[in-house]
């Protein structure tokens, strides 16, 4: 990789050339970046860059003063003005004074920056070509940085030699500063997801502007999806650490629709305390699970969650789901996965006991609905949707993939309805003229035929326009008005034989249906 440095008195063009492309796949890497050419003349000094993007006009020293700088003492670097189009004769003189080149910024268009980048390569390319086909395998600053903070969150690390020669490399003071943990998050637009690693890096580029800005040296890694950073500076308050991550998230919501979501530690004094803090940390950063559409900032010392039963979590929402997708009704399940995610973010419930609810209630809908996920075409395994849920890494992605299931099932439903719905049926009110002296319900006839009773539940009052509860009891009442005909029958020999094992019930049920008693029935059949 061949080390480039960016320098531009403007943040957004900066940010804009570090995002624009790919860099590294074709060649390059960003090492650092300035905001004047005597901040660039001493980065040039610190990394030694191959190339050397610069704009021309720059407070304190100008583009045309640091080429002349740079090229007094490096023959060998590439070296790219950024121009407007009324700096012409600006442009002539960068590269009277050792410019290789130069871009309009109205013009850094990919295509453009990606052919001009890729000249330069192959001039780089010919000059080193006594080291063709060797990786340079010197660590660079941004690596050593990682390699040292991985090393510092572990919760055992001690502060030795070999750690105070690397934290004095890349220069991490261990006295007279204050050190603070943070954590973010950054939250896309729906609009916006097929550019999400590209945003990422232009947020966190304008995080890490506003750090080189208040002077503060920091240290990144990456925990899952999100980002962490410990910073230092002599003087650190908790309102610096608000302060500035708002003015980051100010700024990625203007620039490119999208919010930081962030979780921070107030500010300690000893690196030493890092080892314990970050267990907590870690614990605490998973409320980022919950994001939102807006900046969120959060300390870590605020952070409470809630550990509720699953089971009871179970019995108080899944059955609401299931009914819902029973009677087809897709806006009213949408509605309650909804109403259900902001129930959990209020309550500040625990990720995994949210992922464990989700994982029960994906097992109780393929148990109810087998039947209708046995489309593959449609549907995944239970075992990818199980996974999927166990892998994602906030509440948002787990409610998109319920609503998607949930509307794909009732699609699956309404064409097994529309298509086979009538026959179905048919085989219930057979099944039911069959067996009715026998103790059936609703759920005998829907392992009968071998669908979700819900689902018979709903089918069947939309064919027959009545219950099946309903439905069984008036065969049953009708077959008892057939007994009744029989010659000294009595009405305690009667109950039974229609499927009633209860006397009183029966009596109940008669009434309700016929509007007279059993007497009162056998009385005026035998008047007739």
């Amino acid at each position: 990789m061949y080390k480039v440095i960016i320098i531009d008195d403007e943040v957004l063009v900066r940010v804009g050339l570090k995002t624009t492309i790919n860099w590294e796949e074709i060649g390059f890497t960003i090492v650092a970046e300035a905001a004047n050419g005597e901040q660039g003349y001493e980065m040039y000094q610190k990394y030694k860059p191959d190339v050397i993007i610069t704009d021309i006009k720059m407070p304190k020293q100008d583009g045309l003063w640091l080429t002349e700088k740079i090229r007094r003492e490096d023959k060998d670097a590439k070296i790219l003005v950024l121009t407007c189009y009324d700096e012409f004769g600006f442009v002539r003189k960068a590269l009277k004074a050792g410019a290789n080149d130069y871009i309009l910024k109205s013009e850094v268009e990919d295509e453009e920056l990606i052919k001009l980048m890729e000249a330069l390569k192959e001039k780089l390319d010919v000059l080193n070509k006594d080291k063709k086909g060797k990786a340079d395998q010197s660590t660079t600053t941004e690596e050593l940085k990682h390699s040292v903070f991985m090393e510092l969150i572990k919760k055992d690390f001690r502060v030795d030699d070999r750690l105070l020669i690397k934290l004095d490399s890349i220069k991490f003071p261990l006295t007279k500063v204050h050190y603070a943990l943070i954590g973010i998050s950054v939250v896309h637009h729906p609009d916006r997801m097929s550019d999400t690693t590209q945003i990422n890096q232009a947020v966190l580029n304008l995080l890490t502007e506003q750090f080189n800005q208040q002077g503060i040296i920091f240290m990144d890694g990456l925990q899952e999806d999100n980002y962490q950073f410990l910073i230092a500076a002599p003087v650190l308050k908790t309102s610096d650490v608000k302060k500035l991550l708002t003015s980051t998230g100010n700024a990625a919501s203007q620039y490119f629709n999208t919010a930081i979501n962030a979780v921070f530690t107030n500010p300690f004094h000893t690196i030493e305390e890092l080892g314990k803090l970050y267990q907590d940390y870690l614990e605490k950063v998973q409320v980022l699970f919950y994001q939102t559409n807006h900046i969120s900032l959060i300390p870590i010392e605020q952070i409470r969650f809630s550990e509720p039963n699953v089971i009871e979590l179970k019995k108080a929402h899944n059955r609401e789901v299931l009914d819902a997708i029973g009677h087809e009704d897709i806006a009213k399940t949408k509605d309650f996965i909804t109403r259900l995610g902001q129930y959990f973010e209020a309550e500040k419930i625990t990720p995994m006991i949210v992922k464990i609810f989700y994982s029960n209630l994906l097992g109780d809908l393929f148990g109810s609905y087998g039947l209708f996920f046995e489309n593959s075409e449609v549907f995944d395994t239970h075992q990818s949707y199980h996974y999927q849920i166990e892998n994602s890494k906030h509440l948002a992605q787990i409610n998109k993939l319920m609503i998607e299931l949930a509307q794909k099932l009732v699609k699956e439903i309404q064409n097994m309805r529309y298509n086979n719905s009538h026959a179905m049926i048919n085989q219930a009110v057979n099944y039911i003229e069959y067996h009715f002296a026998e103790k059936i319900s609703l759920e005998d006839v829907a392992k009968e035929l071998n669908i979700s009773k819900h689902y018979l539940c709903s089918a069947f009052k939309k064919e027959t326009g009545e219950n099946m509860t309903l439905y069984i009891n008036k065969i049953r009442i009708e077959k008892a008005k057939q007994i009744l005909l029989e010659p000294d029958i009595k009405v305690k020999e009667i109950f039974e034989r229609v499927g009633y094992s209860d006397q009183q019930y029966f009596s109940k049920v008669f009434k309700k249906i016929t509007g007279m008693t059993v007497n009162e029935y056998k009385d005026s059949m035998t008047r007739k």
